[in-house]
């Protein structure tokens, strides 16, 4: 599926994409994509982000290993997805399986941070407020590029290679891991429940206006 302007279309397409062909994603694109993910509001319009894009295949590979080391066991307690009888649940499973097992075919990887967040409530959610609008004007924009993305959060686990390896500073806290591509799958529509499960008018279990 081709880009596209209509955020609608945008928006019900995005999909989460595991799998990127192995062509290059062009610099003017990728900012183009980050400045959309700055357009987010913020607390205080802090601006509270920093965004590292991991182009180098040596970098995307050490954080790759680190990454598949620090999967091994959590991957141990995942479900055995042929077991599984729901033919969507199946699919995620074994597609969260391969995306951690070769996180590095993906041609970019973008680690969004918080940066130095001034907040009254400087842990938890409230802190991510600031800096999630970010991540998803991020991932509409590089979709509307005709670009695949998924949002992980593999991060804490590495900590230490992100710091070390990678130089974020202290002040800066990785909040997720989005490898970015050209996709070698079609992008959605979504499936989603119906909306009448989620929309409450007035009051909680009132379900018609």
């Amino acid at each position: 599926m081709a880009a596209t302007n209509d955020i609608y279309e945008v928006m019900q397409t995005q999909r989460a994409v595991r799998r990127w062909t192995a062509e290059p994603v062009p610099d003017d694109v990728i900012e183009r994509i980050i400045r959309a993910a700055t357009w987010a509001p913020s607390g205080s319009n802090m601006q509270p982000w920093g965004f590292v894009v991991i182009r180098d295949a040596a970098r995307r590979k050490l954080i790759a290993d680190a990454i598949r080391e620090s999967f091994t066991g959590f991957a141990d307690r995942l479900p055995d997805p042929d077991t599984i009888e729901d033919p969507t649940q199946r699919r995620m499973i074994r597609g969260a399986m391969n995306l951690f097992a070769n996180f590095a075919a993906a041609p970019v990887l973008i680690i969004p941070c918080l940066v130095a967040a001034q907040s009254p409530a400087p842990e938890g959610l409230l802190a991510g407020s600031s800096i999630y609008p970010s991540i998803q004007n991020l991932m509409l924009a590089a979709r509307a590029e005709g670009l695949g993305t998924v949002l992980t959060t593999p991060q804490d686990g590495i900590m230490e290679t992100l710091r070390s390896e990678i130089g974020i500073p202290s002040q800066a806290q990785p909040v997720a891991m989005i490898p970015m591509g050209w996709p070698d799958v079609n992008f959605g529509p979504v499936t989603r429940r119906p909306l009448s499960e989620f929309l409450h008018w007035e009051r909680w279990g009132a379900h018609e206006a």
